[in-house]
């Protein structure tokens, strides 16, 4: 009899793990008491380049969905030498992030052009709905805190509620909410991939995927799944 106990135990563990893999940002965190980084204000004018200092003139024809392979991105911020303030939470020795949320994009169809002058020789950068309200006030510790393990970040946060999130969205809530409902959604591996392996793994594990045209890109390796305005997911621009 015995085995019949232990064969049903067995596979309980097995799925639990799969879901750990799959989740692996909401599933090695835990939610922080208090922001670790008290100065994550984000303004218009702290944009390097001055094409994304704010894009107002310019509608949301769907969103995109960016998610970031969190090793990758603190593997270079070490290599640096020194991890950041607003990577602090993130890259802590103790976290171990898989696959997170780096923002939900408002975009144009027919974005606008800009002139990109920070970068040598200039060139035209894609104008999508962008600071659409301004400087917004800094959100409150008990409105970011929620979100730390799947956005983990307080200025990443903040910054996109503010450049992203405020154009289509009432609250920061209802933003994050949104992002949250669309990343669960997700079977996420729990490693990263070339972007030919990337795609196909997700189709295969993502039945809404099949079918739809992905975006990747190719200097941070991110994965974008792109969704119309009533988000079910559509083909990202070529």
């Amino acid at each position: 009899m015995q085995p019949r106990f232990i064969l049903p135990a067995l596979a309980t563990l097995l799925l639990s793990l799969s879901g750990s893999l799959v989740h692996a940002a909401d599933a090695q965190c835990a939610i922080p008491r208090n922001v670790s980084y008290a100065d994550y204000d984000v303004k218009p004018s702290d944009e390097k380049n001055t094409c994304y200092k704010q894009s107002t003139n310019v509608p949301t024809d769907y969103f995109m969905l960016a998610l970031s392979w969190s090793p990758g991105f603190c593997d270079s911020q070490r290599r640096r030498g020194e991890i950041s303030k607003k990577a602090a939470f993130q890259c802590a020795d103790n976290k171990h992030f898989g696959w997170i949320v780096h923002g939900l994009w408002a975009q144009s169809a027919n974005p606008a052009s800009c002139d990109d002058l920070s970068v040598t020789p200039p060139r035209k950068t894609d104008l999508h709905p962008r600071y659409c309200k301004g400087n917004l006030p800094k959100l409150a510790p008990s409105e970011i805190l929620p979100y730390m393990c799947m956005q983990p970040g307080e200025a990443l946060l903040q910054g996109e509620w503010e450049k992203h999130g405020a154009c289509d969205f009432g609250t920061a809530k209802e933003y994050f909410e949104k992002e949250r409902e669309l990343f669960q959604a997700l079977k996420l591996p729990d490693t990263t991939m070339p972007k030919n392996e990337l795609f196909q793994w997700m189709k295969e594990h993502n039945p809404q995927l099949k079918g739809r045209w992905l975006g990747y890109e190719k200097h941070s390796g991110e994965l974008r799944i792109c969704y119309s305005k009533d988000f079910k997911v559509i083909d990202c621009q070529k």
